[in-house]
């Protein structure tokens, strides 16, 4: 029996306008009355996945954020790994020296980032809020979980294997979209995440199920019993998935979970 659900927000249970499902309420009102768990997994911060919530149901989701770095349950964190101070530094420095990567440093206080463009700050603001424009991102003070890398020449490509060459064996580099990375301590992903939830909550790892999208997404899917690819996912995320969802576009979470958990489907 399914005891959780994590699902994946951009490109996932969210549509292409960064909706929710119509029906995303009436199943987690479904999903609470059999006792089941539902967490909001992202790369956001708690901050840009908050709001899309109303307050009423705020606490009866738990959340992964910053792609694991930052988990909430009953509405209050109870997991949090920053970024070693050093190594962030050296990180602004080497991100530098390899040059054509834009930075975001996601912190207890917002977001921060270099001045930009009007261009790139529409592009941030699509997926974070309260983000902090600044001159020096090594003078930020704060709590830093999670870096944000935009590589418009690929991160797939160039980005994320210029920055593993330098940061493989000591930090978590995914790619989170074709020009995007999300960089987390060594060993926190949204996998290492979902295992916490579950010794938090008692639940085994055949008891959950997982819906993702892309690469991100990753150990998330491979640590649950059930993990669903989207239809619009990448190849890879569909070859290592058990089963397969409609495109978020067509609400493929909120369909699946109808079919396999509502319904008793069995999967």
């Amino acid at each position: 029996m399914i005891k959780l659900i994590a699902s994946d927000m951009d490109g996932t249970l969210l549509d292409d306008k960064k909706q929710l499902p119509p029906d995303f309420y009436e199943v987690i009102d479904r999903l609470e009355e059999k006792g089941i768990k539902f967490v909001v997994s992202s790369g956001r911060t708690y901050a840009a996945v908050e709001h899309l919530f109303p307050a009423e149901y705020r606490t009866k989701l738990d959340y992964i954020c910053d792609n694991g770095a930052y988990i909430m349950h009953d509405g209050k964190p109870i997991h949090i790994t920053p970024l070693d101070r050093a190594t962030f530094e050296e990180f602004v420095r080497a991100a530098e020296e390899i040059g054509g990567l834009k930075l975001l440093v996601c912190a207890a206080g917002g977001t921060y980032h270099l001045r930009a463009s009007d261009e790139f700050n529409a592009e941030v603001a699509k997926f974070y809020k309260n983000h902090i424009e600044c001159d020096d991102l090594l003078a930020i003070d704060d709590v830093i979980y999670k870096l944000a890398v935009c590589d418009m020449q690929g991160a797939q490509e160039r980005g994320k294997p210029a920055l593993d060459a330098i940061f493989g064996d000591r930090l978590n580099i995914q790619v989170s979209g074709v020009i995007w990375m999300d960089v987390m301590a060594g060993g926190i992903s949204k996998g290492s995440a979902l295992k916490t939830m579950c010794e938090l909550l008692g639940v085994d790892r055949s008891e959950t199920m997982a819906f993702g999208d892309y690469y991100n997404d990753t150990d998330m899917l491979l640590n649950a019993g059930v993990s669903f690819a989207m239809e619009n996912g990448n190849d890879y995320i569909k070859s290592i998935c058990t089963h397969r969802a409609k495109k978020n576009s067509e609400y493929g979470v909120t369909q699946a979970i109808k079919e396999y958990i509502l319904d008793e489907v069995t999967v």
